[in-house]
């Protein structure tokens, strides 16, 4: 069989950690794998599915902030600046299928995609499948996700309306896996972090029945794509603890004359967030390209602010603001640092991403709400840097012991070593050499780098 013939699986089991992904049924052997910082879903899976980091590729939340502008908008496929690995693939034509991939959505900002088959993320406005000949066949399966269900009914019967939801999407699923042509497939089930964020005492071993029968579910596909693929990879954005604390940023950042707010105009726009449907609030947004939080208001009037809580990230309005919002911020007990993202990142996009990044300590949960405090006592799941990593398949070692942790920038230079594919020089990651069993055709053969692929996204 030529490398060009196997079959590679990426499952995608969001948020999960060694302790959960052992309930989930995992029982190949887990590593750590490092998260982006900040360890949350936009960028990290972006960096999975492109071998670089958020400067590079241009990603570091769901929402995209222009401060000279004071507007906020959300981000979609068409910011991705970096190649996907679907991309290079397709270039070499191999075919993909990936389903429920952030920022994937809409498809016309995916290069190359003649080669791809594609189901629209949990976040995306409209459940949908490229190429759209698909669309009355799957047409029963594209409902829409309970994510925000127990907001609007009884938290109790959550744990049942997402198994309805798995149980109906997976036929799809295995529908895809098992009928269309494809080299690569690559499924994230978002199920898992929303337990995690609803049942925050999951990810100490209680209350497992609440999410078993969804798991079970998951792991029955696990399985099926494993017996199937030459290479299965299984991976997580992140990890998950628990959070004992609330520290929220921007009223950390009122107390100190950096922000301004009022309470009234502010309760108006937290009503209408979580007020109106999320079905036509996702029109509205995909029609206007606006962001629906409350703190689009809040930037007009603020020196520093900020936007999305999962970025870690304060946005400072004029540069030589940004020392004194750091020395503030870093008094607070529950920062552990503050760091100035030139010093974690360079990329054509650094411009473009928060000038400060905010690290909490451990047990802490950043909120960009305005709750006229800057601390409260909680009991939430949230996220953290180590998630999970395992393979199987073959020339895949059962014991590996690596040298030092995969990161989520590996997978595309390893999977495109496994495919005999060139691998773009300036990527961030390595080929994970340590899988591979030794004189196997992967350990024998070198890494072949290229100069990167421009797909004219920019």
């Amino acid at each position: 069989m030529s490398n060009r013939d196997k079959k590679v699986v990426i499952i995608g089991l969001d948020g999960a950690n060694s302790t959960t992904a052992k309930f989930l049924g995992v029982n190949t052997q887990i590593h750590d794998f490092i998260s982006t910082i900040p360890p949350y879903t936009p960028p990290s899976w972006t960096s999975i599915f492109t071998g670089v980091h958020p400067a590079k590729h241009g990603v570091i939340g769901w929402q995209k902030v222009k401060v000279k502008e004071n507007k906020v908008t959300l981000a979609t496929s068409r910011d991705v600046k970096y190649p996907r690995l679907s991309e290079i693939l397709s270039r070499a034509n191999l075919k993909s299928v990936l389903i429920n991939l952030p920022l994937t959505y809409p498809f016309d900002g995916i290069k190359y995609r003649d080669n791809m088959t594609i189901v629209s993320d949990w976040a995306a406005p409209k459940q949908a499948v490229f190429p759209s000949t698909l669309e009355d066949k799957y047409r029963e399966y594209l409902i829409e996700p309970p994510h925000e269900w127990w907001l609007k009914g009884n938290k109790e019967d959550y744990p049942k309306i997402v198994k309805e939801f798995t149980e109906k999407r997976i036929e799809m699923y295995y529908d895809l896996f098992d009928r269309q042509d494809w080299n690569l497939y690559f499924i994230v089930f978002s199920e898992t972090d929303w337990f995690f964020h609803m049942f925050p005492q999951v990810l100490e071993g209680k209350d497992i029945n609440l999410v078993k029968p969804t798991f079970k579910i998951i792991k029955e596909f696990i399985e099926h794509a494993q017996s199937v693929a030459d290479v299965s990879f299984i991976v997580s954005d992140h990890g998950f603890e628990k959070k004992n604390k609330v520290f929220y940023v921007n009223e950390a950042l009122a107390e100190n004359g950096f922000l301004q707010y009022s309470k009234t105009k502010t309760r108006v726009f937290t009503f209408i967030e979580k007020k109106i449907p999320r079905k036509i609030l996702g029109k509205l947004v995909e029609i206007t390209g606006a962001s629906s939080s409350p703190v689009t208001y809040v930037t007009q009037n603020a020196e520093a602010f900020m936007v999305e809580a999962g970025t870690w990230g304060v946005y400072v309005k004029h540069p030589n603001k940004i020392s004194d919002v750091k020395e503030a911020l870093a008094k607070y007990d529950e920062i552990a640092d503050v760091f100035e993202v030139k010093e974690l990142y360079k990329g054509l996009y650094t411009g473009s991403m928060p000038n400060l990044i905010v690290a909490p300590q451990k047990g802490v949960e950043f909120s960009r709400e305005l709750k006229g405090c800057t601390i409260e006592e909680a009991n939430k799941g949230d996220h953290e840097i180590h998630g999970v990593f395992s393979v199987t398949g073959d020339a895949i070692k059962e014991d590996i012991q690596f040298n030092r942790h995969p990161r989520v920038y590996d997978v595309v230079p390893t999977i495109l070593h496994i495919f005999g594919l060139p691998i773009p020089s300036d990527t961030d990651g390595r080929v994970l050499t340590e899988i591979f069993e030794e004189n196997s055709e992967f350990s024998l053969k070198k890494p072949v780098f290229m100069p990167r692929i421009n797909l004219n996204k920019r």
